[in-house]
């Protein structure tokens, strides 16, 4: 196995909510950062809240939509997309995704809030409530 360069991981992670990812095993040699490709097609049914890690999307293919703390902005192929640690957002469209993390992505570390304000996180994992957003437009 290599040590600095790592193939794209042929199993899903995570295929939920409309979306799917997969996680590179490169931590052994990037402790602080994870990598994962994330794919849509479609719209996220529910706002992400990551506590503790900023994300920077980097589109590989595809055009689509994310909202960032309220503002909307379209990306196309080759456009790179951050969402600072605490921000509230959400993302829709045909789209194929790096993902960097950092510090590295845990799902324990993501809360999921639906587009009425309530938390979908259960009581005992649950580490603060959102408050209330309206669903974002369909923009597609």
């Amino acid at each position: 196995m290599s040590h600095y360069v790592f193939p794209e991981p042929s199993d899903w992670n995570f295929d939920k909510l409309g979306h799917r990812g997969k996680l590179f095993d490169a931590n052994a040699s990037v402790m602080r950062s994870s990598y994962l490709i994330v794919e849509i097609d479609g719209q996220l049914p529910s706002w992400l809240t990551q506590h503790m890690c900023d994300f920077v999307y980097y589109v590989l293919d595809g055009t689509g939509t994310f909202v960032v703390e309220g503002r909307t902005e379209r990306c196309v192929q080759g456009d790179l997309v951050t969402v600072p640690a605490g921000s509230r957002f959400t993302y829709q469209g045909n789209l194929r995704m790096l993902l960097t993390s950092t510090p590295p992505w845990t799902a324990g570390q993501e809360e999921l809030i639906d587009f009425s304000g309530n938390s979908l996180w259960d009581e005992t994992t649950k580490s603060e409530s959102g408050s209330s957003q309206s669903q974002p437009q369909n923009i597609r």
